[in-house]
């Protein structure tokens, strides 16, 4: 049993003995070498590109880049993206993509681990780049005129700005505009928008931008914030990924105290109605001037009324009692307004006397004064001599005797007016009313110069210059009845009166005056438009050949020259009903009429030439010569 029990024991060491020798002969064929393991690089990485790695491993191996950073790298297989790559050993190249999302101020970094042999080793250091900020901010450019220069089809683009980057905005008001601004235009390569703007700027209808778009951006004064004295701030721009990142562009805005500018007619004419005189239509219609004024608060309204004595002699007078008859109603304020372009009318009241004339001064708020007597001495003071915007005249009562045809008094060379109530002649004549008629040319007593009576007179008597009686032998003044009035004959160049009565009494007197050098009044020849003619002159011609030649007509000759291109040379004329050109000048010289006092002549000829335009009055009577040359 001893012998049994010893051999099992010796069988089962010899058996543990050749399976520990079989173990150890298997270990020695399967070694491994130690993993190889490359230097560790560093490298950054634009957005968008890539890193490719060397290695040459010397067994199985995993390269692997964090998930957590799986949105900025990856390790690029073939056409694949993933995070974990195996390999045998032997050369191998891995290659890490670096996203191209755009980031300015988050710095990702990724680490590149192997592994194999059971270690781990971080083998690259990828950090992926920042990208600069750009921003660009232009002002607008300004023209010749101040104004601001449009932009043209190529650039797509409202206004035309300037090459350089604006170091600051200043805001400007050019004239005919309504307000403080300056446009711009802004390009970033990230999402902008406006953060902070002063309170005296108003929000932009577009505060925002993309990333490389254009945008053109209006920025406006805030009217009710506008600083008196000007001020300079800044206009912040924010990534609006990053609050913090700021672009800060200084802004001004110039002081607003001193601007003011008025509109309105320098010449205001009233009818004795209250009826206002339109000059491009050449009638008399209900209404008022109208007129604005824009400037701050504080700007005053002042009429300063002619008086005249009963002596004749004439001053100003700024009192109420004097300037009553002239009305003036103004907008209200607006409150929430520094500055306001504030309307207002100008009229009068219906007239029972004599003419009148006043004179209309606008003062800024800085210039105003309580008392509109502090305006002037014996005229209105030099100082003030700037603000006097308009003279308005409104034409008396016309009383018992009127001008059947005033416009067309004129085209004959008649005038028909009424003297004042303090005129010595009602005194020594015994009358309420008298008027003074004025012909200058031999057809002056044209049925265009009829006159018509509140009251039908039945008889007149004939006085000579210093109101005395007229003998029969002496008379050279005579009346013809005509339907619808009488007309005054006046047989020579003299002067005197008539006076004419009913049964009640005398009417009315008229003082009348033949005289063919009289200034009649009537419209100024010229220009209409002086200050903006180009290419045109006009000149009156009182001697030489053209004068010689046309004199017998008894109208203003003059000579209109256009020599290239030739802008706003509408003309003032005298009154005219119809026009042609003379002779062979009716194939190139044309006119258009710009209403019964202006007329624009055209010169249409591809070489130089020269003619003559005659304008017509209502009886066919020359009322003006136009020696017209073209120079090419």
């Amino acid at each position: 049993m001893k012998r049994h029990y010893l051999h099992l024991v010796m069988s089962l060491l010899a058996g543990a003995c050749l399976a520990a020798a079989s173990c150890s002969d298997s270990d020695e064929d399967t070694k491994l070498p130690s993993p190889n393991f490359p230097e560790a690089v560093s490298a950054t990485i634009e957005a968008g590109g890539t890193y490719t790695l060397e290695i040459e491993p010397n067994q199985n191996w995993e390269v692997s880049v964090p998930t957590a950073t799986a949105a900025w790298f990856w390790i690029q297989d073939e056409t694949q993206k993933v995070w974990t790559l195996r390999g045998g050993a032997g050369a191998s190249r891995i290659v890490i993509g670096v996203a191209e999302l755009d980031e300015f101020d988050d710095t990702r970094v990724c680490e590149v681990t192997l592994k194999m042999g059971g270690q781990s080793k971080v083998i690259a250091t990828i950090t992926r780049g920042t990208l600069e900020r750009g921003f660009s901010l232009r002002t607008c450019k300004i023209d010749e005129y101040g104004d601001f220069e449009y932009g043209d089809s190529e650039t797509g683009l409202t206004y035309s700005y300037n090459e350089g980057e604006a170091q600051s905005i200043d805001l400007t008001w050019p004239e005919g505009r309504t307000d403080f601004s300056m446009p711009i235009l802004v390009e970033a390569n990230y999402e902008w928008a406006i953060n902070r703007m002063p309170e005296w700027v108003s929000t932009p209808s577009v505060t925002v931008g993309q990333p490389g778009t254009k945008v053109e951006i209006r920025i406006q004064g805030n009217p009710s914030a506008y600083p008196l004295d000007g001020a300079q701030d800044k206009l912040v721009f924010i990534d609006k990924s990053n609050l913090d990142a700021k672009v800060e562009i200084p802004i001004t805005i110039p002081s607003c105290r001193d601007i003011f500018d008025v509109t309105l007619d320098k010449e205001l004419k009233f009818n004795a109605a209250a009826e206002i005189y339109n000059s491009m239509n050449g009638d008399w219609s209900p209404g008022a001037a109208r007129g604005s004024v824009k400037g701050i608060r504080g700007a005053r309204i002042y009429v300063i009324a002619e008086v005249t004595d009963r002596w004749g002699n004439t001053s100003l007078s700024g009192d109420e009692a004097d300037t009553k008859w002239v009305t003036v109603t103004e907008n209200a304020w607006d409150d929430d307004l520094v500055i306001m372009d504030r309307g207002f009318t100008i009229g009068t009241q219906v007239n029972q006397g004599d003419a009148r004339t006043a004179r209309i001064i606008i003062l800024p708020a800085s210039l105003a004064v309580e008392d509109p007597n502090e305006l002037f001495d014996y005229d209105i003071k030099e100082e003030y001599q700037p603000y006097v915007f308009a003279t308005l005249t409104q034409l008396a009562s016309p009383g018992p005797i009127q001008a059947a045809n005033p416009d067309g008094m004129a085209e004959i060379g008649t005038m028909f007016e009424k003297l004042p109530s303090t005129h010595w002649s009602l005194r020594e004549l015994e009358v309420d009313d008298a008027y003074k008629l004025t012909y200058t040319k031999a057809w002056s007593n044209d049925p265009e110069a009829t006159l018509t009576f509140e009251r039908d007179f039945t008889g007149y008597k004939c006085y000579d210059a210093d109101c005395q009686p007229l003998s029969d032998e002496e008379n050279w003044l005579s009346v013809r009845r005509v339907e619808g009035g009488a007309i005054i004959d006046m047989d020579r160049e003299d002067e005197g009166y008539i006076v004419f009565y009913d049964a009640e009494g005398n009417i009315a007197a008229v003082n009348c005056l033949y005289d063919p050098n009289a200034d009649i009044g009537g419209t100024d020849i010229g220009f209409a438009y002086p200050e903006y003619v180009t290419g045109a002159t006009l000149e009156e011609i009182t001697s030489g050949e053209y004068y010689e030649q046309y004199a017998e007509y008894g109208a203003p000759i003059y000579h209109l020259t256009y020599e290239g291109e030739t802008t706003n040379a509408a003309m003032n004329v005298p009154t005219y009903s119809s026009f042609m050109a003379q002779g062979d000048a009716e194939s190139w010289l044309t006119a258009e009429s710009y209403g019964p006092t202006q007329i624009y002549v055209n010169m249409d000829s591809q070489t130089a030439a020269e003619g003559v335009m005659f304008l017509y009055g209502a009886n066919w009577n020359v009322v003006m010569v136009i020696i017209c040359t073209l120079n090419i």
